[in-house]
C-alpha cells in the first residue's frame, strides 16, 4: 500500500510539473494565462481591469420555411497596463436564438433536426435554423450568448414580408378644399394573389408641393383590405395630391385633384346615327341636351368644333367651314346635324371628331364630344402569322385572321373566306371564327407578286393672297410720317388689283419685297413714281397709276409690299447658240418668261411644249434684238394657239440689259450672236389647286381578298396585304395554348430549310417550380407534357433556340353583380343595393368596395371603371397586341375565350412574367453596442464637479500666499474620487478601473489642469508646470 501511495504522489507531482511547465511556456509566449484559463480569451497581455463583452449575430438567406445558417459570436474588449486596446473572441460559452415580434413577444427558435451549435477555430458558433410561418410584419432575430464574461443579447432587424402587389383607390378623383378624402388599398401576395390579412403598412398623403401631410400606420384587415381617410382643410392647396400605402417594400399610390368645382347641372349626349359611314353616305349626328334631373333643355344653341384623324385627308372645304358648326335643340332637347356627303375617294378609315357645347338659359355650359367613323369597306380584317406577320412562298403558313365590322364589332362564328386577289380562278379557303372572331387558316400563297397600293388623294390648301401691305409712310403728312387711315384703307382695297403682278416672283424664290415711292395729287391721281425699275415694282406702280387714291391733299408715299409666288405655271427654256455667245440673253429671257406666266392656263397639270421656236439675232452696235418665231411640229401636249399668241406678245418686249460701267469705261461692246430658244410650260405643284401627281406604292407581297358571312348575312369584303417572310431554322408549336391544370400539352418541333444537325432528344417544360422533362417522339417530332394538377400561370419550353408557351388561367373566377331595389329614387330617399359575388359560377364570399358618386362628376374628371384592379395580376410582355387589341393583360385577365385568338395572342408574347418567390431571402447582422468613451464621460464629470467644489473651498480656506501645484491638484482629485465613491457614484471606466489621472484621455485630462480648475490666479504658482507631462511622469 505504501508503494501505491508513493507511486500516486509521483504521478500527481509529474502532472503538476507538466502543468506548471505548460503555463510557464504559455506565459513565455507573451499571452495572458489567466484570461485564457478562466475566461476563454486569448490576448497578448493581461487586461488592466476587466473585460467587456459584445455579442454579434449574422445570417444570410433567412426566409420563412427555409433553413439557413446563423452565426453567433462574442468578443472581449479590454486595455492593458499601458492603455493599449485588447480585443479577442471569447472561445467558450453557449448561445440561444429567439424571434421577437413587433409587440416584444419572445419566441424561442429551435435548431433544425439533427442540427447543433458548432464552433470554428476563431470562436464563431454556427447552427441551422428554420424560421416559422409567422404573419408578415417587422420582427427581430435575438441572440443570447452566455460566456465566462457574462450573458448578453443582441437584436437584428428582420422584416418578414412576402412579395406583394398593392392597389390604391380613392372614392372619387376630384375634391374641393374642405372635403374628406376616403381611400382604400388591397394587398395581395404576388405569388398567388391571395389576400395578406393583417399585413402592417403605412398610409402617406402628399400635397402638391411634395410635403407629407399625413403618415400613419394602418395594417391590412380581412381580405387584405385597408381603408383610411383624410380631411382636407378649407385652405388646402389646389393641385394634384398623392395617397400611398407602403408595406415591406411593396407600395401602391393614387393621385387625386383638389380644386374648387361645381357639379354640372346639364347633361349632353351626342352620337353617330350609324356605327360607320361609307363613301357617298351622308353622315348624321343626333344628340340631346337635358338637365341632370332629366328635364330637356329646349330651344338652345349647340356648337360643334371639328377635327379629323387618319391617313385619308378630308376635303379642304370640310375643315374650312363646310362642316356644320351650329344646331338648335327642339322642345324635347334633341338636335340633329347632317354632314356633307362622304367623297368617293375615301381610302381606309378616318375619324371625324367634334367638340360639342351647349348652354341653358342662364348661360351655364355643358360640353361633350362625338366621333364619326368613315370607312372604305364594311369589313375590317387584321392578321397574325407565325412568321413575322408575313407569308412564305411554297409553304403551308398558319394565319390567324380577325374579322370585325368596320366599327370593330366582333363576328363570333362568322364564316371567313380568303382568296388571292391577283388570281381570278382562285376559289379560296374558308374557316369559321372562334368566340373572339378569329379564324385559323393554312395558306400557301405561291410566289410573291407586285402589290400596287393606290395613293391617297391629295388635297391642296388654297394659297393666301399673294400681295400684302407691309408699311406706308407719308412724307408730307402731319402725323409723324404715318399715312392717313383713309390712304391705308384705300391701299388695302387696292391689293386685289396688284395680285397679277405676283407673276414676277419666281417659284424658286417664293417671295419678294416691292418698294417704291409715289407722289399723289390732290385729285388722287398718281403724278410720279420712283424706284420702280424692276419688273415687279414697275407692274405694281403701273396698276397704282391706273387706279389712283382718294382725293385730298397732296402726299408723297413710301410704300412697301410683300409679294408671294401666286402658284402660276412657269416656263422653262433651252438656248442653242449658232454663233457668238448668249451674254445678256439669260437675264432678258428670265424677265419675259415671268411676264408670260399670265398667258399660261392656271390649272395646267402637266408639262406641255410651246409649238414654236424663238430665233434671235444680236448686233454689236445695236441694243435691240431681232426676234422671230418659227412653228414647230409637236405632240398633242402643246400650248394652245391663244396662249401662244399671248406668249409671243410678252417675249416681243425683250431688251438686252444696259452695259455695265466697266464695259463703258473699257469700250467693250457685245459681239454679234445668233441662236434659237425652245420653250415648255410646266405646272407649279400646290398652286391654284394643282396637286403633285400622287404615286402608287408598289412592292412584292400578297394581296388577299377576305369576305365574311355572319348570321346568314354578307358582311362585306375587304383586302389584306401581307409581306414575304422567311422560315426560321426551328419552330415550336404548343397545343392547346390555353390549357387547364392537369391537362396534356403537345409540343411539335417544326424545322425550316436552314435547320442543321439533329433534333433534341428531350424537351423541358418549366411550369412554375416544376421542370417537366419528356422524350421527343422521333416519328412525329413531338412531345407530350402533363401539367401539374395545382398549376396555374405560364409554362414555357426551355433549352432550344425556339419558344413555345402555354397559359393556364386561375381556377377561381370571381364576378360581382350590383343591383338597386328600385330603378329611381326621390331626393332624400334611402337606396338599398344588393351585392352578389360568385366564385367559379357559384355564390361565394368576397371583399367588395362600393364608392358612390354623382355621374355628372364624369364630365369633370374620369371615373375608375371595372378594370381598376387589372394591374394587380402580372401580364406578359408583348411586342405589339395581336390584331391591335389582344394584349398580355387580356390574356392574364381571361378576356380571351377563343382558342384561335389565344394562339394568336401568344405568338406576340416576348416574355412571360417572372416567377414570384414566396419569400425574399433576407440578410441579418447586428452587434451589441459598446462605447467605452461614452461610459467614461458620466463618472468623469461627476468627479470633476466634486473637484471644482473642493478647489473652491481650498481657495477660500488655504493660508494666504499658498499656491496649488500639480501635486496638490492630484491630491484634491484623489479626495474627490473617494468622496464620490463614498456617495455610491460610479468612479470607474468601462473596464472597471478607477479614474486615475494617468488613465484619462488627453481631452478630459486637459479639463483637470490647475489653470482650468482654479478661479483665483493668485493661487497658482508663477512657475508653470506642463500638466500633461507631469501626469505622464508621476502617474498619479
Amino acid at each position: 500500500m505504501t508503494g501505491g501511495i508513493q507511486r500516486r504522489r509521483w504521478v500527481a507531482g509529474g502532472l503538476g510539473l507538466l502543468l506548471l511547465g505548460g503555463g510557464l511556456a504559455y506565459v513565455a509566449s507573451g499571452r495572458c494565462l489567466s484570461a485564457w484559463m478562466f475566461q476563454g480569451v486569448d490576448v497578448t497581455a493581461c487586461p488592466d481591469g476587466g473585460f467587456r463583452q459584445t455579442v454579434s449575430v449574422a445570417a444570410n438567406g433567412l426566409a420563412r420555411g427555409a433553413s439557413s445558417q446563423v452565426g453567433v459570436w462574442a468578443e472581449a474588449h479590454g486595455v492593458d497596463a499601458k492603455g493599449r486596446a485588447l480585443k479577442a473572441y471569447v472561445g467558450r460559452g453557449t448561445a440561444a436564438l429567439f424571434l421577437v415580434d413587433a409587440a416584444g413577444k419572445e419566441s424561442p427558435l429551435p435548431l433544425d433536426a439533427n442540427g447543433r451549435w458548432e464552433r470554428n477555430d476563431q470562436g464563431l458558433l454556427t447552427a441551422p435554423v428554420t424560421l416559422p410561418q409567422v404573419p408578415d410584419g417587422d420582427y427581430r432575430l435575438r441572440a443570447r450568448v452566455t460566456t465566462p464574461l457574462g450573458s448578453d443579447t443582441v437584436d437584428a432587424s428582420l422584416p418578414l414580408y412576402a412579395p406583394a402587389r398593392v392597389r390604391v383607390l380613392t372614392d372619387r378623383p376630384l375634391y374641393e378644399p374642405g372635403h374628406r378624402v376616403r381611400f382604400r388599398a388591397v394587398a395581395l401576395r404576388a405569388k398567388d394573389l391571395s389576400p395578406l390579412d393583417g399585413r402592417p403598412g403605412t398610409w402617406k398623403v402628399t400635397d402638391p408641393d411634395g410635403e407629407v401631410v399625413l403618415e400613419e400606420r394602418a395594417p391590412a384587415g380581412p381580405w387584405g383590405v385597408v381603408a383610411g381617410e383624410f380631411p382636407l382643410d378649407r385652405g388646402a392647396p389646389t393641385g394634384t395630391w398623392t395617397v400611398a400605402w407602403t408595406s415591406g417594400g411593396a407600395s401602391g399610390s393614387e393621385s387625386f385633384t383638389v380644386e374648387p368645382f361645381t357639379l354640372p347641372r346639364l347633361r349632353l349626349e351626342a352620337t353617330s346615327s350609324r356605327p360607320f359611314w361609307r363613301a357617298n353616305d351622308t353622315p348624321e349626328v343626333t344628340g340631346q341636351v337635358s338637365y341632370a334631373s332629366g328635364a330637356p333643355v329646349a330651344d338652345t344653341d349647340v356648337t360643334l368644333a371639328w377635327s379629323h384623324a387618319g391617313a385619308w385627308p378630308p376635303p379642304t372645304e370640310w375643315l374650312r367651314g363646310e362642316l356644320p358648326t351650329k344646331a338648335r335643340t327642339d322642345a324635347s332637347g334633341r338636335f340633329r346635324v347632317t354632314l356633307p356627303r362622304v367623297p368617293q375617294d375615301l381610302r381606309g378609315q378616318a375619324t371625324l371628331s367634334a367638340r360639342v357645347e351647349a348652354k341653358d338659359a342662364t348661360g351655364e355650359p355643358v360640353r361633350g364630344a362625338v366621333s364619326l367613323l368613315l370607312s372604305e369597306d364594311a369589313l375590317a380584317v387584321s392578321s397574325v402569322t407565325e412568321l413575322e406577320d408575313g407569308l412564305v412562298a411554297g409553304f403551308s403558313n398558319r394565319v390567324y385572321l380577325r374579322a370585325t365590322t368596320a366599327s370593330g364589332r366582333v363576328l363570333p362564328g362568322a364564316e371567313v373566306t380568303v382568296t388571292r386577289a391577283w388570281d381570278p380562278r382562285d376559289k379560296g379557303v374558308s374557316a369559321v371564327a372562334d368566340e373572339d372572331g378569329v379564324a385559323a387558316f393554312q395558306l400557301d400563297p405561291g410566289p410573291a407578286v407586285n402589290v400596287v397600293v393606290p395613293p391617297l388623294p391629295v388635297r391642296v390648301q388654297p394659297r393666301p393672297p399673294p400681295v400684302s401691305l407691309v408699311s406706308s409712310r407719308d412724307l408730307l403728312g402731319a402725323q409723324g410720317g404715318q399715312a392717313s387711315l383713309e390712304d391705308q384703307a384705300a391701299l388695302e382695297r387696292l391689293l386685289p388689283v396688284l395680285h397679277p403682278c405676283a407673276r414676277f416672283v419666281a417659284p424658286s424664290s417664293g417671295a419678294s419685297m416691292a418698294e417704291f415711292a409715289v407722289r399723289v395729287g390732290a385729285s388722287g391721281q398718281v403724278l410720279d413714281v420712283t424706284g420702280a425699275d424692276e419688273a415687279l415694282d414697275a407692274c405694281m406702280a403701273s396698276a397704282m397709276r391706273a387706279k389712283g387714291l382718294p382725293a385730298g391733299r397732296e402726299r408723297m408715299l413710301q410704300l412697301r409690299f410683300q409679294v408671294m409666288d401666286a402658284g402660276l405655271p412657269s416656263m422653262r427654256w433651252n438656248t442653242e447658240v449658232a454663233s457668238g455667245d448668249e451674254r445678256g440673253m439669260s437675264e432678258a429671257l428670265t424677265a419675259a418668261a415671268l411676264d408670260a406666266r399670265a398667258c399660261l392656263p392656271p390649272t395646267l397639270d402637266r408639262v406641255v411644249a410651246v409649238p414654236a421656236a424663238l430665233t434671235w439675232r444680236r448686233w454689236a452696235d445695236k441694243p435691240e434684238l431681232a426676234l422671230s418665231w418659227v412653228p414647230e411640229p409637236t405632240s398633242e401636249n402643246a400650248l394652245s394657239a391663244t396662249a401662244l399668241a399671248c406668249v409671243k406678245e410678252r417675249f416681243a418686249r425683250i431688251r438686252l440689259p444696259a452695259s455695265t460701267q466697266a464695259e463703258l469705261l473699257t469700250g467693250r461692246r457685245p459681239s454679234e450672236a445668233m441662236g434659237v430658244v425652245r420653250f415648255s410650260a410646266q405646272p407649279t405643284y400646290g398652286g391654284n389647286g394643282v396637286p403633285r401627281p400622287p404615286q402608287a406604292t408598289v412592292f412584292l407581297g400578297y394581296e388577299l381578298k377576305v369576305r365574311a358571312k355572319w348570321d346568314g348575312q354578307d358582311m362585306g369584303e375587304t383586302k389584306l396585304v401581307l409581306r414575304p417572310a422567311s422560315l426560321p431554322p426551328l419552330r415550336l408549336r404548343a397545343t392547346p395554348v390555353l390549357a387547364k391544370a392537369g391537362e396534356s400539352v403537345k409540343v411539335e418541333l417544326l424545322r425550316g430549310p436552314g435547320f442543321e444537325g439533329e433534333l433534341p432528344r428531350t424537351l423541358v417544360l418549366v411550369a412554375g417550380q416544376a421542370r417537366l422533362k419528356e422524350m421527343v417522339d422521333p416519328a412525329t417530332r413531338s412531345v407530350r407534357f402533363t401539367l401539374p394538377q395545382d398549376f396555374e400561370g405560364w409554362a414555357e419550353v426551355e433549352g432550344v433556340p425556339a419558344s413555345a408557351r402555354v397559359y393556364v388561367a386561375p381556377r377561381a373566377a370571381l364576378s360581382v353583380e350590383v343591383s338597386p331595389d328600385k330603378p329611381a329614387y326621390a331626393p332624400g330617399e334611402l337606396a338599398h343595393l344588393q351585392v352578389r359575388t360568385r366564385v367559379d359560377g357559384k355564390d361565394g364570399e368576397a371583399a367588395v368596395g362600393l364608392f358612390g358618386v354623382d355621374e355628372t362628376l364624369a364630365q369633370l374628371a374620369p371615373l375608375p371603371g371595372a378594370d381598376a384592379l387589372d394591374g394587380l395580376r402580372p401580364s406578359p410582355s408583348v411586342a405589339t397586341p395581336a390584331f391591335g387589341v389582344l394584349d398580355g393583360q387580356a390574356l392574364a385577365m381571361g378576356r380571351i375565350r377563343g382558342a384561335n385568338a389565344a394562339a394568336a395572342a401568344l405568338l406576340r408574347v416576348t416574355a412571360v412574367p417572372a416567377r414570384e418567390d414566396l419569400e425574399t431571402p433576407l440578410t441579418a447582422h447586428a452587434t451589441s453596442p459598446f462605447l467605452p468613451d461614452a461610459e467614461l464621460t458620466e463618472p468623469f464629470y461627476a468627479v470633476l464637479t466634486e473637484l471644482h467644489a473642493r478647489t473652491r473651498k481650498w481657495e477660500e480656506t488655504a493660508p494666504a500666499g499658498e499656491t496649488l501645484d500639480p501635486a496638490g491638484l492630484a491630491r484634491l482629485w484623489a479626495e474627490s474620487l473617494a468622496a464620490c465613491e463614498q456617495r455610491g457614484q460610479k468612479v470607474t471606466d468601462a473596464f472597471g478601473r478607477k479614474l486615475r489621472l494617468s488613465r484619462l484621455p488627453e481631452d478630459l485630462l486637459a479639463l483637470t489642469d490647475p489653470r482650468a480648475v482654479v478661479v483665483n490666479g493668485t493661487r497658482l504658482p508663477e512657475d508653470v508646470v506642463n500638466w500633461g507631462a507631469w501626469v505622464a511622469q508621476e502617474a498619479p
